[in-house]
């Protein structure tokens, strides 16, 4: 049998599984409402205030909670069930969004009110995040794995490429301002956004309360770990990280990213819709949506094409250094074609290297550490997401140009400094990954 034939009956018997179908669509209507609040959160601040710094501040307390819940949550994970507390954050977040809504479309919801749902939403992704990591091993084998992982990102992918669109449409089409965020315009579309979020966090629990996981690798390691403390136990998660030097070198980097970047494009571009772009907001959600698009590619090309053994170090270098390139013209952006471009690219090698990464960090990492190794993951990329947003936020008021231009050169910098580490350029995928299958 072909490679490729190997390949697609292996993506066949994946979606041949209940189990793995009903936490594939809990994690893609989760994903979507996600999409929905990256859209609306800032949207909402844009329109009550009109000013770049409250959006990045509404989005900052969104993220605020991440270092601590998130160490916390990964410690539960590998001591309780992700299942459970998955099915929570999902709860949680659901009556969040139904709340904020009727507040809304109520006409009762003023910017301090926004504040506390952002902390609260925060909170609440905080536990998700890394049960969903940690959970997946427990759901696929681990020859598995590397496809199971490229079915999770690009139904991520595609939900984020279809939400974005569908919530910059909602909003604009019940703007009263042509979809550009004015202070006092109609609020409808941004209540009807909140609501659709509640939907999907509904539906996303209910399958997720179907799902049953494979307790067989249980043993006395967890007996003995359940009876340490929490703060001891995510001391050992990371001294764990830390004793891995490609590891924690690819953790800081990560971390890197998300300071430079994370809050210039999260409030940069809506601020470049509102004052550059005549589609306002939906323009927000095309550039989101194509980055979404092309994140999905990247991922079905992860999960699609040999696993590269040597040289993956090397090729997880090039593509963070090209995307810091990339970012840098988004500034200078006059036309939504433009960036749309820029969004694909950027999204491929952002799809591609998220999958493969994953499935690596996976294959590296015993079970009994995973909730807390995909903690530390989820707080090196969102963990600097407050600071990030706060600072690009008011850097904005100074210059959309400048700011672009400045992050995307610190990330491309930043990127070949770590990649002059040997640890770094010498990583290799393990032998098989994924592949087992197909010998």
């Amino acid at each position: 049998m072909k490679p490729a034939a190997r390949r697609e009956n292996i993506f066949l018997e994946l979606f041949h599984t209940p189990n793995f179908r009903r936490f594939w669509g809990a994690g893609g209507l989760s994903s979507v409402g996600d999409q929905f609040d990256l859209i609306a959160f800032p949207w909402l601040a844009l329109l009550l205030t009109g000013d770049p710094l409250a959006a990045g501040t509404v989005i900052a307390v969104s993220a605020s909670p991440t270092v601590f819940f998130m160490l916390l949550g990964g410690s539960l994970v590998d001591r309780f069930s992700p299942r459970m507390i998955m099915l929570g954050s999902n709860g949680a977040r659901l009556l969040l969004s139904a709340a904020l809504a009727a507040l809304i479309l109520t006409g009762q919801v003023q910017l301090w009110l926004v504040y506390p749902f952002a902390l609260l939403k925060g909170i609440a992704d905080a536990f998700y995040f890394p049960s969903q990591g940690a959970m997946l091993p427990r759901i696929v084998p681990a020859a598995r794995l590397r496809q199971a992982n490229a079915v999770i990102h690009t139904t991520m992918e595609l939900s984020g490429f279809v939400g974005p669109a569908l919530a910059g449409g909602l909003i604009a089409f019940f703007s009263d301002s042509g979809g550009s965020a004015m202070v006092g315009g109609s609020l409808t579309g941004v209540g009807l956004a909140f609501a659709a979020v509640s939907c999907a966090f509904l539906f996303s629990a209910v399958l997720l309360a179907w799902v049953r996981l494979d307790e067989s690798g249980k043993g006395t390691e967890e007996t003995s770990f359940q009876d340490a403390g929490i703060l001891r136990s995510i001391v050992q998660g990371i001294r764990f990280v830390r004793a891995d030097t490609a590891m924690f070198t690819l953790f800081l980097l990560i971390a890197g990213i998300e300071l430079l970047v994370e809050g210039v494009v999260i409030v940069g571009i809506p601020v470049l819709a509102n004052t550059k772009l005549a589609e306002g907001a939906l323009a927000v959600g095309v550039i989101y949506g194509v980055h979404s698009g092309g994140m999905l590619l990247g991922s079905l090309l992860a999960g699609t094409l040999a696993a590269p053994r040597r040289g993956f170090g090397l090729i997880l270098i090039a593509l963070f250094t090209l995307t810091g390139i990339l970012i840098m013209p988004f500034g200078f952006l006059t036309s939504v074609g433009f960036g749309a471009v820029l969004s694909l690219i950027i999204g491929v090698a952002g799809g591609y290297t998220d999958t493969m990464f994953t499935t690596w960090l996976q294959w590296r990492t015993p079970q009994r550490m995973m909730g807390r190794v995909m903690s530390l993951l989820m707080v090196a990329s969102i963990g600097l997401g407050p600071i990030s947003h706060v600072v690009a936020g008011a850097l904005l008021r100074l210059s959309l140009e400048g700011v672009f231009v400045g992050s995307g050169a610190l990330m491309a910098l930043l990127t070949l400094a770590v990649g002059l580490r040997r640890e770094v350029r010498d990583i290799e995928m393990p032998a098989g990954a994924g592949d087992a299958a197909m010998e």
